[in-house]
């Protein structure tokens, strides 16, 4: 007893009885950290598993991420899975409006680091401005022409990915002079982004499903200032989520609509490595629309202009969403298809250069994948109505979009 109490009395000689107490309350910090960021993490992974709508969870994150990862700013998105482009439920929280032009422009249009299309092509790990650029931040134009200037300083991105499908993306900053995100702030992002995507996707079919409409059409200069625009392109843009970039003229692009006029300008000016001109998503009224753009020619072949359409999307244009949404194998997506065709499983074998009887098994798992119990609901399940409809006592819940609980397939 006598040799422990000389053992404490000696450390404490040693590191000085002043500095307990600051230890104590360096120890007192960091469990408070800990369970700080266990609850928000239990809250992301709530709102994952339960939020009816894409618009719900992606809204639902906003206060955990707050919480666990102290931001002065975010931009949160469901994104098409295939193209990366922003889409549903887009949430912009603290950050100018004078950034969203520029902004837009340099995801798109300049060399930068981070950009989501390659943090999706490249699978990478959520990360930092300060890790890409090996800790000299200013060496990205984003860094210094966007966020400095208005007060902003570290940034972390990340990708929700899960497989080939990007379901959404993540672009968080703190104030200029915070310090950077740590290792542990970055492993709490890591466990939880196949869990996020995994809600996405779960979640994306839950928007009504395409229906008829006349397309809208929105004619802008190069610079992405509206010229004109049809009524029916009107009443849809107003459907969108992000709110209208301002414009001299009497006529205000949505974010979205405005992404895609910047896609095709990169496009045109030879950036091969941007995505398409392309975007599906659903509106506020939960219907299916697609975005794509074009360059107008003169008769040079000049481009003179961009043309936007805009229109309630076709079933084709949603197969490959709700073929990713499910997460079928690539031999099911090579069946499902050809089941939207009308064939027999015959003519399926014959086209895939299988037996009939592997074609039975693959309808089997992919039945039982959507919860669906014959082809007729199965092609109701992916062309009508019912893929919002609540689940019944003889109609189970889908469980095949949950995956496991960490977003992959059993």
């Amino acid at each position: 007893m006598l040799r422990g109490f000389a053992l404490v009395r000696g450390l404490t000689t040693a590191i000085g009885a002043h500095n307990i107490p600051s230890m104590v309350r360096h120890e007192n910090s960091a469990f408070r950290r800990l369970r700080l960021l266990a609850g928000a993490e239990r809250r992301v992974r709530e709102v994952s598993a339960d939020a009816a709508s894409t618009a719900e969870l992606i809204n639902g994150l906003r206060a955990p991420f707050n919480d666990a990862l102290g931001l002065s700013g975010m931009l949160l998105s469901a994104t098409d899975p295939h193209t990366t482009t922003l889409g549903t439920a887009t949430v912009v929280e603290h950050l100018p409006g004078a950034m969203s032009v520029p902004w837009m422009h340099n995801e798109f249009l300049e060399d930068d680091f981070n950009k989501f299309a390659e943090l999706h092509r490249t699978r990478a790990p959520a990360t930092t401005l300060h890790r890409a650029t090996q800790g000299r931040p200013q060496l990205s134009p984003r860094h210094s022409l966007l966020h400095r200037p208005h007060g902003l300083g570290p940034e972390l991105r990340t990708t929700f990915s899960l497989g080939d499908a990007c379901w959404g993306v993540a672009n968080l900053v703190r104030e200029v002079h915070d310090e950077d995100f740590d290792e542990v702030t970055l492993d709490w992002l890591e466990r939880l982004r196949p869990v996020i995507a995994a809600g996405i996707r779960r979640t994306t079919v839950t928007a009504t499903h395409p229906g008829a409409g006349v397309p809208g059409v929105v004619n802008l200069d190069l610079t992405g200032s509206v010229v004109s625009m049809t009524a029916d392109a009107g009443r849809m843009l107003a459907d969108l989520w992000l709110c209208p970039f301002v414009e001299e003229h009497d006529h205000r692009l949505p974010g979205e609509a405005y992404m895609i006029a910047t896609l095709t300008r990169a496009r045109a000016e030879g950036r091969r490595r941007t995505p398409p001109p392309v975007t599906r998503l659903h509106g506020r009224s939960g219907r299916w629309l697609t975005i794509r753009g074009d360059c107008t020619l003169t008769a040079d072949g000049e481009p003179s202009g961009i043309a936007l359409v805009i229109e309630p999307s076709r079933p084709a244009e949603i197969l490959p969403l709700m073929i990713s949404a499910y997460g079928l194998t690539a031999r099911e997506r090579e069946v499902l298809i050809e089941l939207s065709a009308g064939p027999t499983t015959g003519e399926i074998a014959t086209r895939l250069l299988i037996s009939e009887h592997t074609v039975r098994d693959h309808i089997k798992a992919i039945l039982a994948k959507t919860g669906t119990k014959s082809r007729g609901e199965l092609m109701s399940l992916l062309f009508d109505h019912h893929a919002h409809s609540a689940p019944t006592a003889d109609r189970p819940s889908r469980k095949g979009l949950h995956g496991t609980p960490d977003g992959t397939q059993a």
